[in-house]
C-alpha cells in the first residue's frame, strides 16, 4: 500500500520528493519540512529515518541526502522516509534552538498543537511519524561547537517496542551503546516513537565540521539499520563485544576562556583523569575539568579552543555499566 505524506504518495521502484507544511511566518511565507519517500520493489516495513531536530547538526541531513542517492531501490523491501531538516527554523538560525520561540525541539514531543512553535512543529512530526512508519532512526550530532564518538542511545522503559530496539542498537555497527532507563529520554522524538509502540533509535556521530568519516558512520547505521529488518540484503555486522554505558553526567566548567581537550573522544577515564581544560587569553590554565566517576565514557567533548564562558557544557561522562559479548 502506497506511503501517503507531505503531498507525495510512494511509488514501488522511485524515489519521490515531498514537503509538510509546519506553518507560516509572519509575512505569510510557509515553513516547509523536506523529506525524501524511497519505495523498493518488494513490500516490507517502513523506517523513517530523522535529522536536524536540533538545527546545528547538519551532518545527518547531509547523510540523508546522500544515502538516498546510494539507495538500490531494486534490493529495497519496504519503504523509506527520510527527512534530513525536521526543524526548518531552527536550521536556518544554526541553532539547537529555534529562533521562533527559543524552545529545544527534542524535549517537547508529543508536542502540543495550541503551543508555542516548536510544541506545534513536534506535535506535527509525532503524528506524520506515527501514522506511517515502523521503526524510527534519530540522526544527532555534538553540533558546531562539540563533537562526539560513533554510539547509539536507545530507552529502556521495560515496553514491548524496547526488545527490538535494542536488537537493533546492536546491529548498526557501532560498540558502546547508552541505555537510557525509564523516561530519562522525556521528550525526545524516539521516546516519543516508543510510547507510540515503533522500536526506535538514536545515533550520535560527529559534530564540529563533518567529515567523510562521519558520513561513513552514519551511512553504515543506516545501512545496517535496514540491513537488520531485512530491508537490504546481507547481515549488520556483530560486534565482539558491547559496552553498555548508563546515566551520564554533562560536565560545566567554572572558568571562561578556550577549552583545550586533553583525551580522545569515545576515551574511557578513571575518576579524576583530565579531559581537558580552560586556557585564558594569555595562554594560562585556569581550570582543569576532571572525569567525575570511574570507568567514564567521554561520550561527548567542545571542539579544540572552543570559546566558553563560566557554567558552560564542555563535555558529558557516561559511566560504564557493563560489557556484553554476544553469544554463539
Amino acid at each position: 500500500m502506497p506511503i501517503q505524506c507531505g503531498g507525495a504518495e510512494s511509488v514501488p521502484g522511485e524515489i519521490v520528493r515531498g514537503k509538510l507544511i509546519a506553518g507560516s511566518l509572519l509575512d505569510g511565507s510557509l515553513i516547509h519540512v523536506p523529506l525524501l519517500i524511497a519505495e523498493g520493489v518488494k513490500p516490507g516495513p517502513t523506517v523513517w529515518i530523522n535529522a536536524c531536530t536540533h538545527g546545528e547538526e547538519y551532518g545527518g541531513a547531509a547523510a540523508i541526502t546522500r544515502f538516498f542517492q546510494s539507495l538500490n531501490l531494486q534490493q529495497l523491501s519496504g519503504t523509506v522516509v527520510g527527512v534530513p531538516v525536521s526543524n526548518p527554523p531552527a536550521f536556518g538560525a544554526r541553532s539547537r534552538y529555534s529562533p521562533l520561540d527559543g524552545a529545544n525541539l527534542n524535549r517537547l514531543f508529543p508536542g502540543d498543537v495550541d503551543g508555542s512553535y516548536s510544541y506545534q512543529l513536534a506535535a506535527l512530526l509525532s503524528a506524520e511519524m506515527a501514522r506511517v512508519s515502523d521503526y524510527l532512526l534519530d540522526l544527532h550530532s555534538g553540533g558546531i561547537g562539540a563533537a562526539v564518538p560513533f554510539y547509539a542511545v536507545y530507552m529502556d522503559d521495560g515496553s514491548p517496542p524496547v526488545v527490538k530496539t535494542r536488537e537493533l542498537a546492536m546491529s548498526i555497527g557501532c560498540s558502546v551503546l547508552w541505555r537510557a532507563e525509564g523516561d530519562a529520554l522525556g521528550g525526545t522524538f524516539a521516546a516519543q516513537a516508543i510510547r507510540s509502540g515503533i522500536p526506535s533509535l538514536i545515533v550520535e556521530v560527529g559534530g564540529g565540521t563533518v567529515t567523510e568519516a562521519h558520513l561513513g558512520d552514519y551511512a553504515n547505521a543506516m545501512t545496517n539499520f535496514l540491513k537488520a529488518l531485512e530491508m537490504l540484503p546481507g547481515h549488520p555486522p556483530a560486534q565482539h563485544r558491547y559496552t553498555i554505558v548508563s546515566d551520564g553526567a554533562f560536565l560545566h566548567c567554572r572558568e571562561g576562556g578556550l577549552f583545550v581537550p586533553d583525551c580522545e573522544l569515545g576515551a574511557f577515564l578513571s575518576r579524576g583523569e583530565t579531559l581537558g581544560h580552560i586556557i585564558n587569553l594569555y595562554g594560562d590554565t585556569v581550570e582543569e575539568i576532571q572525569s567525575p566517576c570511574d570507568d567514564a565514557y567521554i561520550a561527548a567533548l567542545r571542539t579544540p579552543y572552543y570559546p566558553v564562558s563560566a557554567g558552560e557544557l564542555v563535555g558529558e561522562a557516561v559511566p560504564v555499566e557493563s560489557i556484553e559479548t554476544p553469544s554463539g
